[in-house]
């Protein structure tokens, strides 16, 4: 099979380089789209001919042990890695939404922590609390209603929420 893809290849090779040097040899004229067709045609006919002559070596699959061509991957995904990963990404993202919140509201945040455990087969999942430090003067009305807005978002106790004005 190998002696039969190498010499196929050197025929195509040959060909090309053949058509290559007639095209070069061609005067400009009004026939040399004519002779580049006679030229593909015969390249097309050396890059099909060796199938067409060769089927049977082609299509005979009882030479080939399969067996031996078995792919064994020993590779393993430490899905656990990209579990942390994927927390970490999704509390950066929810300290984000928090702290977008406050700021939407006017208040400058100088940190906002999130405590939670995100592995739903652990018995105390969820978010335990979300801490926000705040600088400058507070309004407490508009801060219960950002707490608020924050409980019934993620579905956890208001209470839960602390809020700490510096």
């Amino acid at each position: 099979m190998i002696n039969f893809l190498s010499s196929w290849a050197e025929q195509i090779v040959l060909a090309v380089i053949i058509a290559t040097i007639i095209e070069m040899i061609l005067p400009d004229n009004k026939n040399k789209k004519y002779i580049q067709m006679v030229i593909g045609v015969y390249i097309l006919f050396n890059i099909i001919s060796p199938i067409i002559k060769n089927k049977e070596v082609l299509t005979s699959v009882e030479e080939y042990n399969l067996n031996n061509y078995n792919t064994s991957s020993n590779y393993v995904i430490d899905q656990s890695s990209m579990d942390e990963r994927i927390e970490k990404i999704y509390l950066d993202e929810l300290e984000k939404n928090v702290t977008t919140k406050f700021e939407e509201k006017g208040y400058i945040i100088s940190k906002c922590t999130i405590d939670a455990e995100l592995d739903t087969s652990k018995r105390n999942a969820g978010i335990h609390s979300i801490t926000v430090k705040i600088k400058g003067p507070a309004d407490e009305a508009r801060l219960d209603e950002i707490k608020k807005s924050i409980a019934e978002e993620y579905e956890i106790d208001s209470n839960k929420i602390n809020i700490i004005v510096k």
